[in-house]
Parts: structure tokens; sequence; C-alpha cells
């Protein structure tokens, strides 16, 4: 799976959303919905659910920060199916945590899809430099991540 670009979309008045076309080919029927980094939302395939278990197994839950953040996690992480024409539900939790009222942006990140509030999409990126040294340094990094596996 290879999930890549960015979609405009808006949620519906039942605050429903669809992925794009090629984002569900890929990523099937079923979704696991997390929080994700910087004010975005993760959605995993839920073919990934058995990579993702290991990996929260694999924190130590005794812990009590590794704890409270997977507390965190998992209380507003949500497993969804989307209905016959695509469509599923973002929760309350989810968009307030991202701070989503409307208009979203879909962006394919390799192996999961986010979902952003299109005011944090702008800001980010805006923020980002997107000059030929910067994708340079970006790509230097690539390649020598590729080299090593």
């Amino acid at each position: 799976m290879f999930l890549v670009g960015n979609y405009q979309h808006s949620l519906d008045d039942k605050n429903r959303i669809r992925l794009p076309s090629k984002h569900r080919d890929a990523m099937g029927t079923k979704y696991i919905l997390m929080p994700g980094m910087n004010g975005c939302i993760f959605v995993y395939p839920a073919d990934d659910e058995s990579r993702l278990l290991k990996a929260f197994q694999d924190l130590e839950s005794f812990d009590p920060d590794q704890a409270e953040w997977l507390r965190s996690i998992t209380e507003f992480s949500d497993v969804v199916e989307p209905d016959g024409q695509g469509r599923f539900m973002l929760s309350a939790d989810l968009r307030e945590i991202c701070n989503i009222k409307k208009d979203v942006r879909i962006v394919g990140s390799i192996n999961k899809v986010e979902i952003w509030s299109e005011e944090a999409y702008l800001a980010r990126r805006s923020a980002q430099d997107h000059s030929p040294k910067a994708f340079d340094e970006l790509y230097r990094k690539l390649h020598k991540a590729m080299e090593t596996k």
C-alpha cells in the first residue's frame, strides 16, 4: 500500500466523510481512526490491526507515562465501516481534538491516511520549506534509509 496525494472535502450534515476512491480501494472496507500527530486524525486500514496491536502491546503498560499515553490514544479511537456510499462518521471527540468543523483535507501518508481541518492543513503547509534544496535533503534521507534495508 502506498497512499499519496491530498484532497479537499467537507463533512456532510451528519459529520460523515468519504475517503477518495483510490484510498478506499487500497484501504479496504473497515478503518481504525485515531488521534494523530500535530492535530490530525490517523486512518489505518483495519488490516493493520494486528501490527498496531503489537506496537501497543510492546509498550510498558505499567509505566505511568506510557499507560496514560496509551489510554489517551485508545479512548478517543474508533473502528468504522463505511456505508454503501463509502461514508463514515467522525466522532465528536475526534472532531473536537482536531478542531474539525466542516472543511477537511485528506492526505495520503504512505501506510495510512490523515484527516486535517483545512485550516490546520494550510497552516502546517505554509510553515514548511518547499524549496528544491529542502526536497533534496528529504530525498537524501530517503535514499539513505532505502540503502540500509
